[in-house]
């Protein structure tokens, strides 16, 4: 009897050991599971942080590359196709339902990309922008170098036109004492002077031609042009030109110029002296070198 209380004692202390240690098993295992379990579940929420990490780093970069194509117009092609790549990895995040580490991996990578594309870029952009206003710089000071040479092209222009004036003017002789009357000429030669229009024959015109060193020695000529009262050009009728007119003369008369000063004095004789000497007021005009250098008037009782 006693033996089989102690055969009885040893297998219940085994049953007990036993139940102890499936407890321990079925707790080490459920301590695994549920540290398993919070791990996939720790696991999960990382993944999802990472996601809309990854979606923040895009929303970012896009905002830059949206500001930066305003800025940057430079290389605005190249950022508008960087900024639309973005785009399209944003709609890939946002569609991955049960996204991974190795999906997270390669946006990222994405990103890193576009960032050193953007920098890149904002390089390229701001090199390009800097040799441009190099160009405006040295575009600004040749126009100003040119428009200094032209200035001063202008100025020795207008300076060579004034001093070309000058000397044009400066040809043209300006008779002094300028005179008309009327003559008679005897048959011996002799000159008669005459206020009578009936005793008049002819019309002598009388002046000083003044000392000039700009001029050449040689033949000058000066047109005389005499007017009676009734408006007619009495004499041989050429026509000169003065400016722009025409103008109908008396007479040419030629002298050999020498650089110093010179009576001149030069006859002119109607083609109908009863038609054309008559009574009144007569006007005498010099002209020369195209410019009118003298008038006086005459009256012929």
């Amino acid at each position: 009897m006693e033996a089989n209380e102690q055969n009885n004692s040893g297998i219940l202390k085994v049953l007990v050991g036993l139940l102890g240690a499936l407890i321990l098993v079925i707790g080490y295992f459920t301590y695994s599971f549920y540290n398993d379990a919070k791990d996939a579940k720790d696991a999960k929420v990382v993944l999802q942080e990472e996601k809309q990490q990854v979606l923040n780093d895009l929303e970012e970069l896009k905002v830059n590359y949206t500001q930066a194509i305003t800025e940057k117009s430079e290389v605005s092609d190249q950022l508008k196709d960087a900024k639309g790549r973005i785009e399209t990895l944003i709609a890939e995040v946002k569609k991955q339902k049960h996204i991974n580490i190795g999906v997270i991996r390669k946006y990222k990578k994405e990103i890193a990309v576009l960032k050193a594309q953007r920098d890149e870029l904002y390089k390229v952009a701001d090199s390009l922008r800097t040799a441009n206003m190099n160009l405006v710089v040295q575009k600004d000071s040749i126009t100003n170098d040119l428009n200094q040479q032209k200035q001063y092209n202008d100025t020795l222009l207008n300076k060579n036109e004034k001093l070309a004036q000058t000397v044009s003017k400066a040809k043209i002789l300006y008779p002094t004492g300028l005179k008309a009357v009327g003559v008679k000429i005897r048959s011996s030669g002799k000159v008669i002077e005459t206020s009578r229009h009936r005793r008049a024959q002819q019309i002598r015109v009388c002046f000083t031609v003044p000392k000039n060193d700009i001029l050449e020695y040689g033949p000058q000529k000066f047109y005389i042009r005499v007017v009676n009262a009734s408006g007619d050009t009495i004499g041989e009728n050429q026509v000169i030109t003065v400016g722009d007119k025409k103008v109908v003369i008396s007479k040419v008369e030629e002298i050999v110029y020498e650089n110093q000063a010179i009576d001149v004095c030069s006859f002119v004789k109607p083609a109908d002296k009863d038609n054309e000497i008559i009574k009144g007021d007569y006007l005498v005009e010099i002209y020369h070198n195209g410019q009118k250098v003298g008038t006086t008037n005459m009256l012929l009782k």
